[in-house]
């Protein structure tokens, strides 16, 4: 008898929210793919320029220290230290980039069409 295994899914939602309360954005959804360092999204410039300004020094200082940045978009401690000094991170794993994640109940299916307008 063999035991279903579950296997990891290979994209991550994240919705982010800017901490700054006058922020143009309300919120920013993004899918991240840590095994290819994917970042897509109608917003995804704003954030791989973000990660770029960072990648420059090396580093970045949060309220837990320094933290090296070697390649924030293959690590996720990286990632989410660089992320959190900007937005409340929400993330969310599914199956394909652009797909929505649902709560519970809900239909999952993937339409581009919805995200993309």
């Amino acid at each position: 008898m063999s035991t279903p295994t579950n296997k990891p899914l290979d994209w991550i939602q994240l919705e982010l929210l800017p901490l700054d309360q006058t922020a143009q954005r309300e919120k920013i959804i993004l899918w991240w793919n840590p095994q290819t360092a994917e970042l897509l999204g109608e917003d995804a410039d704003q954030i791989l320029a973000i990660v770029e300004e960072h990648l420059k020094t090396g580093f970045i200082e949060t309220s837990l220290g320094t933290i090296e940045l070697t390649a924030p978009l293959r690590k996720s401690t990286e990632l989410a230290a660089l992320l959190g000094q900007y937005f409340w991170v929400i993330p969310m794993p599914v199956e394909h980039a652009y797909q929505l994640a649902n709560s519970p109940g809900e239909d999952s299916s993937h339409d581009e069409s919805v995200v993309l307008q």
